[in-house]
C-alpha cells in the first residue's frame, strides 16, 4: 500500500513538471508552466510563466503603416540563422522609406514578443521604435539592430490597444532587401 501511495505522489510530481498545452478560441494557445528566458540585459532579466499567447497571424491583428506585409511565406521569412513560420516583412526592397506596421493587442495582453532581423546588405544600424497607440505615441522601446543581426524584443504592452513598430531607412542604409519581424505574438503572464 505504501508503494502504491509513493507511486501516485511521484506520478503527480512528474505531471506537474511537464508543460501542458491546450488551444482556445481563435487559435489562442495556452502554455501552462513554461518559463520564458530573458533575451537581453535590456529586458531587465524579465521572465514569467506564460499563461496564454496569441500569434499575430491574422489580418485582424495587423495593419500596414508603410512598406510591410503580414506573411506566412517561409521563403521570404528565411534568415541565415532561422526560418520563421509567420511574420511581418517588407513587401519589396526599400530605400529612403519608412518600415512601419501596427499590431493590435486590443488591451487584452500584457506583453509582446518577436524577433527583429535585418539583412546584412544594409550598410548601417537601424533603430526600431515600438510605440503605444500610434506612429507618434509614447515610446515603449527602441531597439538597435546591426546589419545581418537578429534580436528578440519582449516588451510590456499592458493596456495598449495598438502597438506601432517602425524604422526609417535613410541614405546611409542603402537598400533593405529583407526586414523581418519574426513570429510576433502577444502573451499574458500569471
Amino acid at each position: 500500500m505504501k508503494k502504491l501511495g509513493f507511486a501516485a505522489v511521484v506520478a503527480l510530481v512528474l505531471c506537474a513538471c511537464v508543460p501542458q498545452r491546450s488551444t482556445g478560441p481563435v487559435g489562442a494557445v495556452r502554455d501552462i508552466g513554461k518559463a520564458i528566458p530573458s533575451s537581453s540585459a535590456e529586458e531587465s532579466q524579465f521572465s514569467c510563466v506564460r499563461q496564454s499567447t496569441l500569434p499575430v497571424k491574422s489580418s485582424k491583428l495587423y495593419q500596414n503603416y508603410y512598406g510591410t506585409i503580414l506573411t506566412t511565406d517561409t521563403g521570404w521569412l528565411r534568415t541565415p540563422g532561422r526560418n520563421y513560420r509567420w511574420g511581418i516583412a517588407n513587401s519589396k526592397p526599400l530605400s529612403l522609406a519608412h518600415f512601419g506596421a501596427y499590431v493590435k493587442p486590443s488591451g487584452k495582453y500584457g506583453r509582446f514578443k518577436a524577433d527583429v532581423s535585418i539583412d546584412e546588405a544594409i550598410k548601417a544600424d537601424m533603430v526600431f521604435t515600438f510605440r503605444a497607440e500610434s506612429y507618434n505615441g509614447s515610446v515603449l522601446r527602441n531597439l538597435v539592430i546591426q546589419p545581418g543581426e537578429t534580436k528578440t524584443v519582449d516588451i510590456d504592452i499592458a493596456g495598449v490597444n495598438k502597438l506601432f513598430i517602425g524604422a526609417d531607412l535613410r541614405i546611409n542604409h542603402d537598400t533593405a532587401q529583407k526586414i523581418i519581424i519574426g513570429e510576433p505574438e502577444f502573451y499574458n503572464c500569471r
